[in-house]
């Protein structure tokens, strides 16, 4: 693979997207170093987002790292109808890249109806619109981009959110550790004769990739790469996560015989995941490698947490990237997206 063999198919310069992530994750923090928020914390009893696909990950991956600092309950929902216990003493922060997410805009109205305080996230559209005549807080992001393409832009606001409220404990060295490493890493992986994330590709390429991984702080990214691999690759990926799959999925492989030699197993890991949820995975890997056709383990990079889990984030990007190239798919366009939009446009 080589470079003037990726662009013939690459038509909308989704490798550009990917190499420039460092920066955008720098530009990112620079732009959002004097955020100026209005809300009253003393409010804050709960936090909820609203946002839908790749606007939405940022969200997950805020509420997934604050998991063991954050002291208010949070949850992020994909959805047009709220909680019932949204109200007056909800921080409501909606995610939209382009403004326009039907449901997130419906999610929206409905907490401000309920007295949320608000802030909204943002490249434009009706969102930005309803925060500017309805004076609440938003922060605008760059447009021009696909949603999965911008997770530093729509990531890095929420975390500064975060870090203005106190909930979170890495601050500034999270964020420029990771920048380091988004720079180092990327280099690596954009080699396209050979490299980690290519290699991976060419490991999973023709089956179906199974991703497990802790559900606290990985959850997120499991989803990530599922993600990736649906909207780049165009293949269907299936993740689930410890140690809930020990009690119910486990016992499923006893029966796949019909799929021998078509399941890959990702096992994603992190030096902080619970002692008894590593020991677990371990068990799990010994239970299930012959039975597939083949087995990884992906282990995080880094000191910060935040580190470590954009050292995966960063992986599952290239290497979906890769797997569209090697099955000569143009990883950009996401035709069954844009069909189903356009009928519902229609009803």
């Amino acid at each position: 693979m080589d470079l003037e063999h990726i662009q013939s198919i690459d038509s909308q310069q989704m490798w550009d997207h990917l190499t420039g992530f460092p920066e955008q994750w720098k530009e990112a923090i620079e732009s959002t170093e004097e955020l100026d928020l209005t809300i009253d914390q003393e409010r804050i009893d709960n936090i909820c987002f609203a946002g839908m696909g790749g606007s939405a990950m940022g969200a997950d991956l805020l509420r997934a790292y604050s998991y063991r600092t954050c002291p208010c309950p949070t949850q992020v929902i994909r959805h047009y109808e709220i909680p019932h216990w949204v109200d007056e003493n909800t921080l409501f922060i909606g995610c939209s890249f382009s403004g326009n997410t039907e449901e997130t805009l419906t999610a929206l109205e409905a907490a401000r109806n309920k007295g949320a305080q608000a802030i909204a996230v943002t490249s434009g559209g009706e969102m930005m619109l309803k925060a500017a005549k309805e004076e609440f807080d938003y922060i605008k992001i760059p447009s021009g981009m696909p949603p999965r393409a911008a997770l530093g832009y729509s990531f890095v606001p929420l975390y500064r959110i975060f870090q203005h409220l106190d909930f979170i404990d890495e601050g500034n060295t999270g964020l420029k550790e990771t920048a380091t490493l988004l720079t180092e890493q990327n280099d690596l992986l954009a080699d396209p004769e050979d490299n980690e994330a290519l290699n991976l590709a060419e490991e999973l390429n023709d089956t179906l990739p199974i991703f497990y991984s802790d559900a606290t702080m990985m959850e997120p990214v499991n989803l990530r790469w599922r993600s990736q691999f649906a909207e780049n690759a165009k293949t269907l990926a299936y993740g689930n996560t410890l140690p809930e799959m020990n009690h119910n999925e486990i016992v499923g492989w006893e029966r796949i015989v019909h799929l021998t030699g078509r399941l890959s197993v990702v096992m994603l890991m992190d030096k902080e995941d619970n002692p008894r949820v590593q020991r677990r995975m371990e068990i799990v890997e010994e239970l299930v490698e012959d039975q597939t056709a083949s087995l990884h383990v992906l282990k995080t990079r880094g000191q910060t947490r935040l580190t470590r889990v954009f050292s995966l984030i960063q992986l599952a990007d290239w290497t979906s990237f890769y797997l569209a190239v090697l099955n000569n798919i143009d990883p950009t366009p996401i035709a069954k997206i844009d069909l189903l939009k356009s009928k519902l446009a229609e009803a």
